[in-house]
């Protein structure tokens, strides 16, 4: 008994020491920076996720730390050795070890010194460095892993690194295996003990001692009592607290039954504590424990890579101690390992979309957030489907488990499938078989996918007869697969044919198995349906999407029967696809065939715009932008689009619109957060976005307008706070021209900024911050605010901390601080929540109104009431209206807000322009614009908003633009139908316009400015898009009418019927014609009708649908028009059958209506007997006709089909006389007839008549069709060079490019 404490130790001290460094580890241990910082994960250190582990002093559990601070100790102060040399720990072991040799003859029995604990310390792994010093890889205490805080997302590039120096966990165990293998032998020669063997091949457990010395100490020696054991360690010097946390274990339990009972009951996060107490108590953790300890890491909140690492450091654990892991251990695990496995898969996708869909165009592609890079090479490194392989070897290899559950089986082969693991694939689902589990059919999907991306057919299709047999067993109750993935199956099988290339194998397929649901049943037939939706969108169309085919694949969703849900979500899915790879028409064509909003709605959205943004169409872009915003998504989601699109925004210059944006979004972004950690994680990502938004800010051409300045500094202060540098930056930026042009918020919100700034010293780095803060205070002092306790601390410290720098400024700030308490009307900003945010709120009350006592209520009444009268009479009407407003006036009273808006807007039907600008004046006398009461506001925005309208009604468009400034400046926009306004005057504004660029613009800036769309917006923007032809942008805007829950009118489907007439889609015009007149809200309306006829009329020369919705149109009790009129006219006399007195008719029974016929009906008639029948003497006499009757005025329409008629029987010699008519009866010479007469006089090669009547027309009044028609009787002499003249004045004049083309090919033509 000797030499047994020297033996010990010899083998404990020194062996472990030599080979792994372990005492220095312990002693180490102590040192509460080192046990906070330079502990890693044990023996599967290698796991990615615990390379990047935060190691925080004030979140770990430092077993070896006194809550003061200091190291704690039992005995006395002096008594405690010096550990600064690393050798406290043996020393004090020598110490007991001499005393017992002492005291040798006493006769008591040796008794085991008991070292200072190290709790759940590592094995010693020596990890090598690259400069090939071993490091020490100490053991984690269990419930220490449980507390880690959760991983920053900002990953160092560092930590990347550290990854690929990383050595493989296999080599490492096996190259200390041989040593414990050594210790052990010679332990087992002094006490045998019973431990199960390693469950990894070439992993050896090492042996460490669990707290308690020696495992060659026989029982007896090695545990003391549970009294002896609390004396002789709070008795030792070098003892310390291993925890000041009570273990939550009733006192009528062991701690091994205590865990049990918290895992049956679910208190997961007191588990931790109790397995402390066990290894405090000396007792060897059971398995029961650790299945315990396991499943608390797995549900106790905390990051997913963290959950996995903490698991395998309890594994680990358990091969240290020597605990044979049971089949619910391992199963627990496997799961934990191969869900983050397929979690990181899926996560790697979803990230490689969103670097192609919103990051660089640059060949590395890289993603636009750099956290981005770095959280996507931690999942690149990640390995935890080869541990989850390696602990299933170890697992099966154990005699004691023959196999393990079906999930983990299905999962495994699933993820293996994935990862392209074939060999291991095929060995685990052998295994399977083997010990005759029941398969999951999930894991046959990604089974066959697995075979067919390394083209073997044959299989991928042993594969599918594999599921085939078990689900007809199973279909006849045999319990042999769990689970039913039918449809999925069909599909990845005919991935398979369609790699392979056996697309026609494929086809038989899919045609067998439609074949056999079509049973005829209903429910035959919803099998069917589902199948097929199912089948072709997962299997052809999505082989069409992998192979980049997506014109092929959206041709398959269009011509499949599919549901109308599933072809949405089809489409839907097409187009996301093709827009992140830049297949930009066949992304458009798949958009714009979406009827129904699909789940997947606002994905598709953001993809088409940042397509768009990509090839530079911030205007399309601008589009989907809308439609996505207003769609449902993550909040997290929309980080990346709202900076792509920012960004896109503010380098095109629009920097305040963009910034607004964005600061909008976030905010939406924010409020969708369910948790404080996923709240938390939104703020650091928007803090990211700052500051990318601060390095492009930064560049030369960035001009930033104080109210951007705002907006930013506004989306940092109601995020997470400044951002430096950023916020110093945009401060740098605001001087005293700029200060001046804030608002009361935003003065109030810089100071603010600018004092907890200088708070924090930002004075020290830059003196103009104490300038700017004392400019920004006298202007507040000027203005006469009130500031909240809040803000007032805040200036109020800051004016202390400046005093030296600047002397008297707090006197004055008091001074005045005094004399603003005085005043009664002194408004009051208030800071909101947030650290920084100030919100502007005004003392008045939000319903009082200042001008209330003069406000004749019942007169405002009365002359609503006459504005409204009979339309017909509205100049009368508003004669009388004014007359009231002015009697009302001269009795000191005005009328309510609304009245101005309302007489403005009839003034200016009534073109009155005058009349305008005097209620809009006598509106600023009457009641002049306070804007801190809302109720004027609210009043002096509606008559702003009837200013607009007024002056685009009487084509004024430069003042209309000035008061939509002033409506701005106010804090409000124009109304839906102003924007309407803005779009239907296009025409009156420029004659060079391209209208339907113009008006989309006009849309997207409505969006912009938070107008919500009416049906009047839409259908102005739809009718200009319609008569540019630009039908496919017609139908979008018609169906996103339809998502936002509007309702179409007659007007809206009688546009989009004339749209669709105008480019011959004659099938969907029809289709829409009837879902118009089966609508409920069916008002009947003649534009249709007449659309529709027009364009049977003249398009498609068909006499007999012309008169069948003529006769649709009596019986819908509609009133036909004089249009209505001039197209039956036109039909009767232009379309075979000609029937000229059934044209003639025409005129009666327009005079049987009780109506007149006009001047177009006689034109009619004068075409089609000079240009028809060629009959000019009877085009002549109807002429003559009509200008004798004294009820039809001789308009341009009569002298315009007359020149036709002449021009077309080749009588030119009669222009003149007609020219000279024209004249004496002053009717103005319109384009159309200018055309018909150049080339008139272009036929005989008369060109100077020709060049002289173009001239005398001049540039205002050309239309594109003049030029045409010049530069084409120019060619006819072959004069190319004025022709190229006429075409290059076009150009110059800015009109559309289709428009142009049509007149250059003219050119290029003659040239050739």
């Amino acid at each position: 008994m000797v030499f047994k404490p020297f033996t010990h130790l010899a083998r404990q001290s020194l062996g472990k020491t030599l080979t792994h460094g372990y005492a220095q580890s312990v002693v180490a241990a102590t040192q509460s920076s080192y046990a906070s910082s330079t502990t890693p994960f044990g023996s599967f250190s290698t796991h990615a996720a615990s390379k990047f582990n935060k190691h925080s002093s004030s979140q770990f559990h430092n077993t070896f730390q006194h809550p003061s601070g200091t190291i704690a100790s039992s005995g006395r102060q002096d008594s405690v050795p010096d550990t600064s040399q690393g050798d406290g720990g043996l020393a004090a072991y020598y110490e007991a070890w001499q005393k017992q040799q002492r005291n040798h003859g006493s006769g008591k029995e040796w008794k085991q010194f008991q070292f200072p604990l190290r709790i759940g310390w590592n094995a010693p792994i020596a990890l090598a460095d690259s400069k090939g010093i071993d490091k020490d890889n100490a053991l984690l205490r269990p419930d220490a892993l449980l507390e880690r805080s959760s991983l920053d997302r900002a990953y160092s590039t560092s930590a990347v690194d550290d990854i690929k120096k990383a050595e493989d966990v296999i080599a490492e165990a096996a190259a200390v295996s041989e040593v414990d293998e050594a210790i052990a032998k010679e332990i087992s020669t002094s006490q045998p003990r019973v431990l199960s063997s390693s469950p990894i091949p070439g992993i050896s457990a090492t042996s460490i001692p669990s707290g308690t010395g020696s495992s060659g100490i026989a029982p007896s020696d090695t545990y003391v009592s549970g009294p002896q054991r609390s004396n002789t360690t709070s008795s030792s010097p070098h003892s310390l607290p291993l925890t000041d946390v009570t273990p939550p274990t009733s006192h009528s339990l062991t701690p091994t039954d205590g865990i049990s009972h918290l895992q049956k009951t679910g208190h997961y996060a007191e588990i931790p504590a109790v397995f402390e107490s066990i290894l405090i108590r000396g007792i060897q953790p059971s398995i029961t424990d650790y299945n315990g300890l396991l499943a608390a890491a797995t549900v106790l909140p905390a990051a997913q890579h963290h959950v996995v690492s903490k698991a395998l450091n309890i594994y680990t654990d358990m091969l240290h101690r020597r605990v044979a892991p049971d089949a619910a251990f391992y199963t627990a695990l496997l799961e934990l390992l191969i869900r983050r496995a397929i979690e990181v898969y899926q996560t790697k996708i979803a990230m490689n979309v969103k670097r192609s869909r919103y990051g660089s165009s640059t060949p590395d592609s890289s993603f636009l957030l750099p956290s981005d890079e770095s959280e996507y090479a931690i999942l690149a490194a990640d390995d935890a489907l080869r541990h989850a392989i390696t602990v299933f070897d170890a697992a099966i290899s154990s005699s004691q488990i023959k196999a393990l559950p079906s999930d983990v089986y299905g999962l495994l082969i699933s993820a293996c499938a994935l990862y392209g693991y074939d060999e291991d694939m095929i060995r685990i689902h052998t295994h399977m078989e083997e010990n005759q589990v029941i398969p999951l059919a999930s894991m046959f999907p990604p089974m066959i996918e697995a075979f067919a991306r390394s083209e073997d057919l044959r299989t991928a299709m042993r594969c599918y007869d594999g599921y085939r047999t078990l689900a007809i067993q199973h279909d006849a109750g045999e319990e042999v697969l769990m689970g039913r993935y039918d449809y999925s199956v069909y599909a990845a099988v005919i991935k398979s044919y369609m790699k392979c290339g056996k697309s026609e194998a494929g086809n038989r397929f899919i045609k067998g198995i439609m074949e056999s649901f079509d049973n005829g049943t209903e429910e035959g037939k919803a099998r069917l349906d589902l199948a097929r939706d199912i089948i072709v969108t997962e299997g052809l169309i999505q082989y069409q999407i992998d192979v980049h085919q997506y014109a092929d694949a959206l041709h398959l969703a269009n011509t499949w029967s599919l549901t109308q849900s599933g072809r949405d979500k089809a489409l839907a899915h097409i187009c996301s696809q093709a827009a992140d790879y830049g297949d930009k028409p066949t992304a458009i064509k798949a958009y714009r065939s979406i009827r129904a909003i699909p789940t997947n709605m606002s994905v598709t959205a953001l993809s088409m715009m940042a397509m768009h943004i990509r090839y530079g169409e911030l205007s399309e872009a601008c589009n989907y932008w809308s439609v996505s915003i207003g769609l449902p998504h993550e909040g997290v989601s929309l980080i990346e689009p709202t900076t792509m699109y920012t960004v896109a925004v503010i380098t095109e210059g629009r920097i305040e619109e963009g910034l607004t944006h964005a600061r909008e979004a976030f905010a939406r972004i924010r409020t969708s957060a369910t948790t404080a950690a996923a709240r938390e994680q939104i703020k650091e990502k928007i803090d990211e976005v700052i500051e990318l938004f601060g390095k492009i800010l930064r560049l030369p051409q960035s001009k930033l307008s104080p109210q951007a300045v705002m907006n930013l500094l506004g989306a940092m202060t109601e995020n997470n706070g400044l951002v430096s540098p950023v916020s110093e930056q945009l401060l740098a930026g605001l001087g005293a021209p700029e200060i001046a042009t804030l608002d009361r918020h935003d003065t109030v919100l810089a100071l603010t900024i600018e004092a907890s700034l200088i708070s924090n010293g930002a004075f020290l780095q830059d003196v103009a911050h104490v300038a700017r803060f004392e400019h920004l205070l006298n202007v507040v002092m000027q203005q006469g605010v009130t500031l909240d306790e809040m803000t007032l601390e805040i200036v109020e410290r800051t004016l202390e901390q400046v005093e030296n720098q600047r002397p008297g400024l707090i006197a004055k700030w008091r001074n005045a601080h005094k004399v603003a308490e005085l005043s009664p009307h002194a408004p009051v900003l208030s800071r909101a929540a947030s650290s920084l945010a100030v919100n502007a709120t005004l003392s008045p009350a939000v319903t009082f109104d200042p001008y209330a006592g003069t406000t004749d209520h019942r007169g405002s009444s009365i002359i609503l009431d006459v504005l409204e009268k009979t339309p017909s009479r509205r100049s009368v009407n508003l004669d009388e209206a004014l007359s009231r407003f002015r009697n009302m006036r001269r009795i000191g009273r005005h009328p309510r807000y609304v009245v101005y808006a309302r007489l403005i807007n009839v003034a200016a039907l009534e073109g009155r322009a005058d009349t305008i600008f005097d209620l809009l004046g006598t509106a600023r006398q009457d009641v002049p614009l306070q804007s801190q009461y809302p109720l004027v506001r609210e009043g002096w925005s509606s008559i702003l908003d009837s200013m607009i309208g007024a002056c685009l009604t009487v084509g004024n468009r430069a003042t209309a633009s000035e008061f939509h400034q002033e409506l701005l400046q106010l804090g409000s926009t124009p109304s839906a139908n102003t924007f309407g306004l803005y779009i239907t005057t296009l025409k009156e504004s420029a004659q060079t316009l391209d209208e339907a660029n113009e008006a989309l613009k006009i849309f997207c800036r409505a969006k912009q400015e938070g107008v919500e769309p009416t049906s009047f917006l839409y259908n102005a923007l739809i009718g200009k898009l319609g008569k540019a032809r630009r039908i496919e942008d017609a139908c979008f805007y018609f169906s996103e009418m339809q998502r936002c829950g509007l309702r179409p009118t007659s007007v809206t489907y009688g546009t989009m019927i004339n749209a669709l007439c105008r480019v011959s889609d004659e099938r969907t015009a029809e289709t829409l014609f009837d879902e118009m007149e089966n609508m409920s809200n069916y008002k009947p309306r003649p534009a249709p009708y007449n659309s529709v006829m027009q364009y049977f009329q003249t398009t498609k020369r068909d006499g007999r649908k012309v008169l069948e919705y003529y006769t649709r149109m009596l019986s819908n009790k509609i009133q036909p028009t004089m249009h209505t009129y001039k197209l039956l006219i036109d039909t009767y006399a232009t379309l075979e059958p000609i029937n000229m007195p059934a044209a003639q008719g025409v005129l009666d029974t327009i005079r049987a209506s009780g109506q007149r016929p006009e001047a177009v009906h006689y034109a009619s008639l004068i075409h089609a007997k000079g240009c028809v029948l060629h009959d000019l003497a009877g085009a002549r006499t109807t002429f003559d006709e009509a200008l004798a009757n004294p009820e039809i005025r001789p308009y341009a329409c009569l002298y315009q089909a007359m020149f036709e008629s002449i021009v077309a029987n080749h009588h030119a010699e009669g222009i003149e006389g007609m020219l000279e008519n024209m004249a004496a009866r002053r009717v103005e010479l319109t384009a159309y007839i200018a055309n018909t007469v150049i080339h008139g006089w272009a036929t005989t090669e008369n060109i100077s008549k020709a060049q002289s009547l173009y001239q005398r027309m001049g540039m205002t009044k050309r239309e594109p069709s003049t030029y045409e028609a010049m530069a084409r009787a120019f060619l006819a002499v072959n004069d190319r060079q004025h022709a190229r003249e006429v075409v290059d004045e076009m150009l110059s004049r800015g009109y559309p490019a289709p428009v142009t083309r049509k007149v250059q090919a003219l050119l290029e033509h003659a040239g050739n």
